[in-house]
């Protein structure tokens, strides 16, 4: 496997979640650092959280693919900017046809679609056409080298940012809300159906009594004479309870800089945040024993 792809690889969910449940894994730790080749990066007294950093670093200066820049949304944005302990961040939600990469709610919705060096534009128009219709700030987060194309593809109201080579998040051009424009259908289609229900519920003090097949176009009738705003909040209510981050608010900090958006992804409960914590103090030589 070439060095940096299996570099990358280190930060998958598969892998990570063999370094979170390492007191079961410690053989296939083993058998990972090996066919990825991270030899070179442990040192007698390297620990697991210095090899994370050291990989990371590696990545960071040659191979920036989509998890560095997730995980520097996460960092910068979610972390740095917002408050963890109000506000959700879903990766890889489903929009109509597309997935969004990133999409933090805290008081409102922000849709942070990834283009890295590895991308191509192909798919994008579509991605924000249906983006456009569910969240209030719509941003493209690329690279400086794309920002001309990037320009040329969407409407002056998405917000543009750059990765640099600083690792800073530059913002080219600052999103413009969209509220007033959502599709209260689209915004619909994001609920499950006991999150609708409770929708209707609260808003017409009933549930329509129609035949189990026509519950959801019919709460979708009601839904939609829903104003747009009231809408949005609805479906902002109903995502933030779906996921929250309270558990991780005390130990975020603690771990390193590298990882911030795997841990937020696996929604670790306190325990285990305590053994990963405790894991990655620990030298990973002495992990192999």
């Amino acid at each position: 496997m070439e060095y940096n792809t299996s570099l990358s690889y280190l930060f998958t969910p598969k892998i990570l979640n063999s370094f979170i449940n390492i007191n079961q894994n410690t053989d296939r730790l083993s058998n990972v650092v090996k066919e990825l080749g991270l030899g070179d990066l442990i040192s007698q007294n390297t620990t697991l959280g210095e090899l994370f950093e050291k990989s990371y670093k590696q990545l960071l200066k040659n191979y920036r693919n989509e998890y560095v820049f997730k995980n520097a949304i996460a960092k910068k944005i979610l972390i740095g900017r917002h408050s963890i302990k109000s506000s959700s961040l879903f990766t890889e939600l489903r929009v109509e046809t597309s997935k969004a990469d990133i999409v933090i709610f805290n008081g409102t919705s922000h849709i942070y679609e990834i283009k890295t060096d590895l991308d191509t534009f192909e798919r994008l128009p579509k991605q924000i056409e249906n983006y456009k219709k569910v969240f209030e700030y719509v941003n493209i987060v690329s690279v400086e080298t794309k920002v001309d194309t990037i320009k040329t593809l969407v409407d002056d109201d998405i917000g543009i940012i750059v990765l640099t080579d600083r690792y800073t998040l530059k913002t080219i051009r600052k999103a413009k809300s969209r509220l007033n424009k959502l599709d209260k259908e689209a915004l619909f289609n994001m609920l499950r159906k006991d999150e609708y229900l409770k929708v209707i519920q609260n808003n017409f003090g009933y549930i329509p009594d129609v035949p189990n097949t026509k519950i959801f176009s019919a709460s979708k009738e009601l839904f939609i004479t829903l104003p747009v705003e009231q809408a949005h909040q609805e479906v902002l209510k109903a995502l933030k309870a779906r996921k929250n981050h309270t558990k991780l608010v005390e130990n975020i900090k603690k771990f390193p800089d590298s990882l911030k958006i795997a841990i937020i992804e696996e929604d670790l409960n306190i325990q285990q945040q305590q053994e990963f914590l405790k894991a990655l103090n620990t030298k990973v030589k002495k992990l192999f024993i």
